[in-house]
């Protein structure tokens, strides 16, 4: 790759080539860094009053209104909510209980899955621990879940942790950073990922015909945290077909444990969620009008969702802007919709180490990487289509983007 990004420099040379910075500009921009900071207010008020913002839900509409208010008590003008969309279903919950009621009685850490229905009430079942992966299995268990509690999912292995959970960076450790290898074959192929996809929809009609009480997955996580997204989305017509849970490793295994044992495990859910078929949802703008450069424009932007199980901001989004430490700012101009899929976030992060372990200035590294990115998604989402791109495809097509970029910069410096 460096010998494929040598002709990036040009373009780097100009593109990223700034004025003298001003000092007495730097120092204004350190005070109020260090001295005139209001980022725990803001992460307060986000975080601790508003909560968890998953899109389209109560708590994001919140989360507009307050940032639009924040804005304008900052100064800033025509702070606005402009809408977006249509989105599609809007979820929530306002309750969730799972308790162990024989052969013991306990409470669980558990969550439910967003884009998933209520229980009738507190339901109470019998646990079954059940393998559904594959289309024989479906078939195999046909017939036997009816009412049921369905634990889907290999018991969690909880390993020890062998070392702190902070560490200090020594010289090594960032020599050895600094040797990036670009990641081999992605965790599934795109292939593999559109029959995982595939399966998943004749999993949901299964469910839906065979009538289980509900539906819990393990956590993968440990010591109490687990992890919780969706199932189903806000599509129509995708909706997953009964009550889910995601439940933390620790209790998951306990269940399959008294399971293997023959011990009968009853539970106990009680789960309340909201559905709102066409959401409303907006994007919270604000203006800081210019003086002496009135006629162009900067932007500079954020995620404001999270998903609900956690208070902070998620994905990521075409646009992405870069800023620098003495106040420049650069717009990307490449990426799409498509890319807010699993995994593009973490091919980002692994290109721009990958040119820092080249060289590359940090800003020239974030600015190329940010923009080959993008490049990579807009020819993948060419070939592929936005909906159905995955990062195995954003992947395959970074060779493309580089030569695509160092053939335009060649024809330029001819």
């Amino acid at each position: 790759m460096k010998t494929a990004t040598a002709a990036l420099l040009l373009i780097a040379a100009t593109a990223f080539a700034a004025e003298t910075p001003d000092l007495q500009m730097e120092t204004r921009i350190r005070q109020e860094g260090f001295r005139n900071s209001r980022v725990m207010e803001i992460a307060e008020g986000l975080m601790d009053f508003i909560g968890p913002r998953l899109t389209g839900s109560p708590n994001m509409q919140r989360a507009n209104e307050w940032t639009r208010d924040k804005l304008t008590e900052f100064g800033l003008s025509n702070a606005h909510m402009e809408p977006w969309g249509p989105f599609g279903h809007g979820w929530s919950y306002d309750f969730c209980s799972v308790r162990l009621i024989a052969p013991d009685v306990a409470q669980l850490w558990a969550l439910p899955r967003a884009w998933t229905p209520s229980t009738n009430g507190a339901v109470r079942g019998v646990a079954v621990h059940v393998k559904l992966e594959t289309k024989e299995d479906l078939e195999a268990n046909k017939g036997k879940l009816a009412g049921k509690i369905v634990l889907l999912g290999d018991e969690p292995v909880m390993k020890p942790h062998e070392q702190p959970q902070f560490n200090r960076y020594d010289n090594k450790t960032l020599a050895d950073l600094g040797d990036y290898e670009i990641p081999g074959r992605p965790r599934f192929t795109r292939e593999e990922m559109l029959k995982r996809r595939a399966f998943g929809r004749e999993l949901s009609a299964f469910l839906a015909e065979e009538k289980p009480l509900a539906v819990i997955i393990p956590g993968r996580g440990d010591f109490g945290n687990f992890h919780v997204q969706g199932a189903g989305s806000q599509r129509d017509n995708d909706q997953y077909p009964v009550p889910s849970v995601v439940l933390s490793d620790e209790q998951f295994g306990r269940i399959v444990r008294l399971l293997d044992a023959k011990k009968a495990p009853q539970l106990e859910l009680d789960v309340r969620t909201r559905d709102n078929p066409n959401a409303p949802t907006w994007n919270t703008i604000a203006e800081i009008p210019g003086t002496d450069k009135s006629g162009e424009v900067v932007m500079l932007g954020g995620h404001l969702d999270s998903w609900h199980g956690g208070t902070g901001a998620t994905d990521n989004g075409a646009g992405t802007v870069v800023a620098a430490p003495d106040g420049r700012v650069f717009m990307n101009s490449t990426g799409n919709p498509g890319m807010a899929t699993a995994g593009t976030g973490d091919v980002l992060a692994g290109m721009i180490a990958g040119l820092l372990a080249q060289g590359y200035p940090s800003i020239q590294a974030a600015c190329l990487g940010v923009y080959l990115h993008g490049l990579a998604g807009d020819l993948a989402a060419k070939e592929k289509g936005e909906m159905s791109m995955i990062a195995g495809d954003l992947i395959g097509k970074i060779p493309d983007a580089i030569k695509k970029t160092t053939d335009v910069t060649t024809d330029e410096h001819d």
